[in-house]
């Protein structure tokens, strides 16, 4: 019956249903108690589930209690060390990343990783995916120098535990390059944004969003670097692909618009700015657009 009820809530939630997704996730905690008892493991996947569903309306003060009890029940079942301890030490860490507490998140963080590579081992994805989390609090707090071999460790690992071709590795090259960006360090950005964007069309087809924005990242560093044509064949390619695969009306479409006339303005064509600036404006009055 908890089970039922919990897929079902994850289901809901999937869909966007958020209210009637926290609703069928407390039935679902409330059946895991009742056939249980509150200190089950199967009481703190419920918990952490609903936490999640709270964290996704930012409602942390709804949900912080219950990734702790989640918490503190796992590390009496399962031992200090067992992975889903590691889980709810990233989610609620993850949460205090979100609200600006970097201290604390920075504290589970670093807990979190060493169970994972104790339980699972140094080299395990888990651990490449909790680096991350690492790394990208670092960046957030300006510590450049910190999050750097932390993002290198992370895609060393996912090359030998993934493969060359997966996804995640992707996006850890991704955000590697996107620091580098930040620092105006293009041609550092430039092949790791190439890299990415290979992975996203060999695993996503080369018409699928992540595709788009891969183009888009890796245009961004070829405008710093100079190199203006092919930035400008990129990008008018990710703007295809979302029209593609959202239609010519999105406000998504006019976002992009706006970033390719800024764009045109930068180099000298303020005609050709001119009028994606207008088709943009179009779709955000919702007119017609032809």
């Amino acid at each position: 019956m908890w089970e039922d009820l919990n897929k079902q809530a994850v289901e809901l939630f999937q869909s966007g249903k958020y209210m009637e997704a926290m609703d069928t996730g407390k039935k679902a905690l409330e059946e895991a108690e009742k056939d249980f008892g509150p200190d089950d493991p199967r009481v703190a996947t419920c918990l952490n589930n609903l936490a999640e569903m709270y964290r996704a309306k930012v409602r942390y003060a709804d949900a912080e209690p219950l990734w702790k009890r989640a918490l503190l029940i796992r590390i009496k079942a399962l031992g200090q060390y067992h992975p889903d301890v590691a889980t709810s030490l990233n989610n609620l860490a993850g949460a205090y990343f979100e609200q600006g507490k970097f201290a604390e998140a920075e504290d589970l963080f670093k807990k979190a990783t060493a169970i994972l590579e104790k339980a699972l081992g140094p080299k395990h994805g888990d651990v490449a995916t909790s680096l991350m989390n690492l790394a990208a609090l670092y960046r957030a707090m300006g510590r450049l120098p910190a999050a750097k071999p932390l993002y290198e460790k992370a895609i060393a690992i996912q090359e030998e535990a993934l493969g060359p071709d997966s996804p995640e590795l992707g996006e850890t090259l991704n955000n590697l390059a996107g620091m580098y960006e930040s620092q105006n360090r293009f041609r550092d950005a430039e092949p790791l944004y190439r890299r990415s964007l290979a992975i996203a069309e060999r695993a996503f087809g080369p018409f699928h969003p992540h595709v788009a924005s891969s183009l888009s990242n890796l245009a961004s560093a070829l405008v710093g670097i100079g190199n203006y044509d092919e930035a400008e064949a990129l990008m008018v390619r990710s703007q295809d692909i979302l029209e593609k695969n959202f239609g010519v009306k999105h406000p998504m479409i006019a976002t992009g618009l706006d970033n390719l006339a800024e764009f045109y303005e930068g180099v000298g064509k303020a005609e050709e700015a001119k009028a994606l600036k207008e088709r943009a404006a179009q779709i955000r009055a919702g007119q017609s657009v032809h």
